[in-house]
């Protein structure tokens, strides 16, 4: 009895330990930010400011766009988490705008409307997150690519008995124009 319950045990060791086992099993990390897109109203004279969180080593893709107001312009800046300025524009009405690979933590997008005094704008922007967990998930494209050479040996291949696009039109068309009916007024 005492042998059977010593190898019940190490095959529960070995179930815990082993390849795959659940002792080896990571937790999972954060989930990567979900896709986001927002449109608001920018009041004159206003400066809003927006926070992302992103994980590090992936991608973020900001796209923003003044949809309605005078002018159709604001200025933006995008700071990273570690409070550099990646990028500031003035008196723009659209941009898009890739960071890659990402710094861990909470990015700040800024939209300014200070230098207008009436006018608001109405603003959309829309933040993209690619992270590389998903890279390794998705198809390798670059595997299922063919090189020219065999996309020009299936071109070859779809022309008919060496008649090429050209011909096989001339082909149907001669025997349709014998059964046409022409019509016509006279004046």
């Amino acid at each position: 009895m005492a042998a059977a319950w010593r190898a019940l045990g190490w095959r529960l060791l070995l179930l815990l330990l082993g390849p795959g086992g659940l002792a080896r099993r990571a937790a999972p990390g954060p989930p990567p930010p979900q896709d986001a897109e927002f449109t608001f109203l920018l009041p004159a004279g206003r400066r809003e400011c927006f926070y992302q969180g992103a994980p590090g080593n992936g991608s973020m893709e900001a796209e923003y766009q003044v949809i309605g107001g005078a002018g159709l312009d604001i200025d933006f800046s995008l700071e990273s988490p570690s409070g550099v300025l990646l990028i500031n524009e003035y008196r723009k009405s659209d941009g898009v705008h890739t960071i890659e690979p990402t710094e861990a933590g909470d990015y700040k997008l800024c939209f300014d409307n200070s230098f207008s005094t009436i006018s608001e704008k109405l603003v959309f922007f829309e933040l993209i997150f690619d992270s590389p967990q998903e890279d390794e998930d998705g198809d390798n494209w670059a595997e299922v690519v063919e090189p020219e050479e065999m996309l020009d040996m299936k071109i070859e291949d779809i022309k008919v008995g060496g008649i090429g696009a050209s011909g096989i039109g001339k082909c149907s068309a001669e025997p349709l124009a014998s059964r046409a009916l022409i019509v016509g007024t006279t004046g």
